[in-house]
């Protein structure tokens, strides 16, 4: 685990092998990666909170070190998956944190289990229509199962470097060779992972929109958001904001995407103060 002081822990669950990160003692946090991470994708983040809560960062099955299989990756089965996962190990209630991809996932848990899930945190989630409908054209070509199978042959620590400096980081910020270097060895090192890559872009990614759902969230709701995303763009949180009943909008300036890796304090503090709080 490097510098990162947590347990490493595997299960089974409904033929699905799932890894996660564990670490700390308190109320149960689950973080929740983005597409082609993992849950080591909140490296910066957890030694920041395992002081007040049992941190546990799952690898979405597909991803990381669980299972590659011939399995559907659909956001609502991997957020049925996630909720038998924690039912297996023994957490009943929790507060959920969804990054991008994960955000989906976790809104959808939310919606699920609201007798399980206390409270949602959704940073530059996906899930709306506007973001389909904001991506530019070349974004969603690559989409396309086709070109993503010649995409992938450049996952390479150099071309996600560069990739991340021009779409998912504010200006100025570092490119995080650390998280580039686990997405390409937990991800992007064999051909099977490669080819289960090419089936979550197409499974997760931009099938179903929870805009008319949106709404039936009951639970407390923390929406944060980089003011400079260029993938998901402020506009998209200020909606999510709009459409949960019981959310607010916290926006991180000079901040794009990848927030856990630019503001990992501030979105830590965010996070913290936010469980804390009475519903």
């Amino acid at each position: 685990m490097g510098s990162l002081k947590a347990e490493s822990r595997q299960a089974d669950i409904d033929g699905h092998g799932i890894h996660w990160v564990e670490a700390g003692d308190g109320p149960p946090l689950v973080l929740i990666h983005g597409w082609s991470c993992s849950g080591f994708f909140w490296k910066p983040m957890i030694p920041l909170l395992q002081s007040t809560c049992r941190v546990l960062a799952p690898d979405l099955p597909g991803h990381g070190l669980s299972s590659k299989d011939e399995a559907s990756y659909l956001p609502e089965l991997q957020a049925k998956r996630l909720l038998e996962w924690l039912t297996a190990i023994g957490v009943d209630r929790f507060t959920v944190v969804g990054h991008s991809m994960g955000g989906e996932i976790a809104a959808r848990m939310a919606l699920a289990a609201p007798e399980r899930v206390e409270k949602l945190v959704l940073a530059g989630a996906i899930g709306l229509k506007q973001v389909w409908d904001n991506l530019p054209w070349y974004a969603r070509v690559g989409l396309t199962p086709r070109v993503q199978k010649i995409a992938n042959r450049f996952f390479t620590e150099k071309a996600l470097a560069r990739s991340h400096r021009l779409f998912m980081t504010g200006p100025g910020r570092p490119p995080y060779p650390e998280c580039i270097r686990d997405i390409v060895l937990t991800n992007c090192n064999t051909p099977q992972d490669l080819t289960t890559l090419t089936r979550t872009t197409q499974d997760g990614l931009f099938q179903a929109f929870l805009d008319p759902r949106l709404s039936e969230i009951k639970q407390p709701a923390l929406c944060i958001w980089g003011e400079l995303d260029k993938l998901v763009p402020l506009s998209a949180g200020k909606r999510c904001a709009e459409l949960i009943p019981q959310a607010r909008l916290s926006q991180i300036p000079g901040t794009g995407h990848m927030i856990p890796w630019e503001e990992p304090e501030r979105m830590a503090s965010e996070i913290t103060g936010f469980m804390k709080k009475e519903k």
